[in-house]
């Protein structure tokens, strides 16, 4: 308990005043608790601590990472916004977990800081409330996510899942394009149809083999409809099914309707492309040694994806 000529502070419950703990210095001022108060207990071993320059945590404990999030948007101000990975996570997708620095939008300058990576804009788009933080909308979530990433795995999951779980166009992704090859290649495979990051995987090992386009997750069944399980590829002429989504295989069914069936495990996949490259040639040859069987695919053949963006030249 502190009392100052103004009021009485109960300095152990302060905390509860503020969002995950985390309130600025002014604040904490304009309520009447001293400087000299302030800086005593946001000395090292104290009950508080800085995060960011002007931003404390009421509280000892290493800042979880909705604090930190907390505090990069009081840093940037009333009007700043979450975007980047930790925006996706509160639209609900979870592709890549939530390190590093937090991604944030603002309209004003700011002095940069650690654990906050700032992005000034002219013109914020509409907010979104996620869980009582401002967001960003989240196809620009997934953008600014994408561009803090290096690996193309990494952007593959996130545009991947914004596209196929978020229900975002392709085309809502286009500034991606711009100033990064990654990006675009991902952008591409996104346009033809590819839909998780083994699928891209299967991708890169079908382009060099002398195959035609295989459509991609297509449910299979017998003439009456009876189902028999899902093709992560399809090869229609020679009913060939290739799995490698699927975690355990189920390929029983399709065998014993006389389908060609080759399950490959995504780390082999993403390991060993070669030698999947030479399994999938043995059994593309073994599918035309037979007639082909009665099996039919139960959506629209082939799987084109519907999208209104091209890549840029």
């Amino acid at each position: 308990m502190r009392t100052t000529n103004r009021t009485t502070i109960d300095l152990d419950a302060l905390g509860g005043l503020f969002p995950q703990r985390v309130a600025t210095a002014s604040e904490l001022l304009a309520l009447g608790l001293p400087s000299e108060e302030l800086a005593l207990r946001c000395r090292p071993q104290g009950p508080w601590q800085h995060v960011l320059p002007g931003i404390l945590l009421l509280a000892r404990t290493p800042p979880t990472r909705a604090q930190l999030v907390r505090a990069a948007l009081r840093y940037g101000g009333p009007q700043s916004l979450l975007t980047g990975v930790d925006a996706l996570q509160l639209h609900g997708l979870r592709a890549l977990p939530a390190t590093g620095p937090v991604q944030v939008l603002v309209n004003r300058a700011l002095e940069p800081a650690a654990k906050v990576r700032l992005t000034r804009v002219r013109r914020l788009p509409d907010p979104v409330l996620r869980r009582g933080f401002l967001t960003v909308p989240l196809a620009r979530a997934a953008v600014d996510a994408a561009r803090a990433l290096h690996r193309r795995d990494d952007l593959r999951a996130v545009l991947t899942e914004v596209v196929r779980h978020g229900g975002v166009p392709v085309a809502d992704l286009r500034p991606l394009a711009r100033g990064s090859e990654e990006a675009r290649q991902v952008l591409s495979e996104l346009v033809d149809g590819v839909r998780s990051v083994p699928q891209a995987w299967a991708k890169a090992v079908l382009d060099d083999l002398p195959l035609p386009p295989p459509a991609w997750g297509v449910p299979l069944a017998t003439p009456d409809g009876r189902p028999l399980g899902i093709a992560d590829a399809w090869w229609n002429d020679r009913a060939l099914v290739w799995q490698f989504n699927t975690p355990t295989p189920r390929s029983d069914l399709l065998t014993a309707a006389g389908a060609t069936v080759l399950h490959t495990t995504p780390t082999r996949l993403r390991q060993s492309p070669t030698s999947v490259a030479q399994d999938l040639l043995t059994a593309a040859t073994k599918a035309t040694t037979r007639p082909r069987p009665r099996i039919t695919p139960t959506h629209p053949f082939p799987n084109n994806p519907t999208t209104n963006y091209q890549p840029p030249p």
